[in-house]
């Protein structure tokens, strides 16, 4: 049998990182997760690959007057990654993406009771696009094994910003029993009637702020059957932002907000001639990584995100030497009861497809879709049901090789 060692990295990898198959697949608020797959790859090699994100999230929440299409908005990731052999055996790259990170939600405008009597009009938005950037050094400790080890660098862009429907007018301050204010944009029925309604929109612009947190792993590889399985893990990424508050419960002051860790493993093997399995697993921590704001009686959490993990299976073949074709299957079990207001899905599965085309001695274009189904899902806050939801990604990727 004939194996390509480099199939699988064109084809997995590429329809992964290039065309965002594992953007919104993911836990918190990943969007583009890291792939190390173009270490690995011969010589010197650049790829820039972009992904069009278009979801269909329709919410419903009678008590508040939303019925939306979609509270999700579409978004391009852009990535790019090079990689040049430095030493004997040491190779040195870089990774970057424009959204490796983020959050792009718009319920609309919401209604409470009548005004104004309690309730009024307000909203819950965010607009949150997070570059990272990752630098890598693999050391081969034999013709088998090999080492990885680097940074990630996350950035919290200047402008992002976040809105809550809240509550300002409530002269009961002791909500559930400790000294809190009022955020949850749902109808309190237990504590004071129509004066619990939610009346105002509360609004945070971030400023700029970076963080960076560490990235390391282990590879093993036998050639002869094209087999590769390399584990990475990559630690939480802790960022305080100065934020500026304006309107309802909004103070300004420090916001803290954390990128969840997480370990994930990818293999590949050659399983027939010039046919490749692939997979990868991935365990993501978010539950202690949440996001937190200033308001008029200190630091409130906005976000409700919960671990996951997740898995995909696929296989690539080539047709010849001009073209491979791939096809994969994604799987998160996430459950979609109390879902975040900033992440309002359940379980997602996932098919992408894709091809691999030489247009050039020294270069491919990779080309592909995913569609995602979600699961059914109720947000903690805000009750809002979501049905139905769908999301398709299509993108391409150009790899070059010196």
């Amino acid at each position: 049998m004939v194996f390509d060692k480099n199939l699988a990295a064109g084809l997995a990898t590429g329809l992964a990182v290039g065309l965002g198959a594992t953007i919104t697949l993911a836990e918190g608020l990943e969007r583009a997760n890291l792939d190390v797959g173009f270490m690995f790859n011969d010589g010197t090699v650049a790829e820039f690959g972009t992904g069009r994100v278009t979801p269909s999230l329709p919410a419903t929440a009678a008590g508040l007057g939303l019925d939306s299409d979609s509270v999700a908005k579409s978004f391009t990731v852009s990535t790019f990654s090079t990689k040049m052999d430095i030493g004997d055996g040491i190779s040195a790259g870089i990774w970057y993406t424009n959204n490796g990170n983020g959050v792009s939600l718009d319920y609309g405008t919401l209604t409470a009771g009548t005004v104004p009597v309690g309730g009024g009009s307000g909203t819950i938005a965010a607009e949150l696009n997070m570059p990272s950037l990752a630098a890598l050094v693999t050391y081969d400790l034999s013709d088998n094994f090999s080492l990885i080890g680097g940074f990630k660098r996350v950035t919290v862009p200047g402008g992002a910003s976040v809105k809550t429907f809240n509550d300002t007018n409530n002269d009961n301050a002791l909500v559930g029993g400790a000294p809190a204010v009022d955020l949850e944009p749902t109808l309190d029925t237990g504590i004071g009637g129509a004066e619990d309604l939610p009346d105002a929109t509360s609004t945070w612009t971030l400023s700029d702020t970076s963080a960076a947190g560490a990235v390391y792993g282990l590879s093993y590889a036998r050639s002869d059957i094209a087999l590769r399985v390399t584990m990475l893990v990559e630690s939480a990424i802790d960022l305080s932002i100065d934020t500026t508050g304006a309107g309802g419960v909004a103070a300004s002051g420090t916001s803290t907000a954390s990128v969840g860790d997480a370990v994930s493993f990818a293999f590949q093997t050659g399983i027939a001639e010039n046919t490749l399995l692939y997979g990868n697993y991935r365990i993501s921590k978010w539950k202690d990584n949440q996001v937190s704001v200033p308001t008029v009686v200190g630091l409130a959490q906005l976000s409700d995100f919960d671990d996951g993990d997740s898995w995909s299976l696929g296989v690539a073949r080539r047709i010849n030497d001009s073209l491979a074709v791939s096809v994969s299957y994604f799987s998160d079990p996430g459950d979609g009861n109390d879902a975040s207001e900033l992440s309002p899905t359940g379980g997602n599965r996932a098919i992408t497809a894709g091809a691999k085309v030489g247009v050039m001695d020294n270069a491919d274009l990779t080309l592909g879709a995913t569609w995602s189904q979600r699961g059914d899902a109720t947000t903690a806050n805000l009750g809002a049901a979501l049905n139905k939801s769908i999301v398709t990604t299509l993108g391409a990727k150009l790899s070059y090789k010196f």
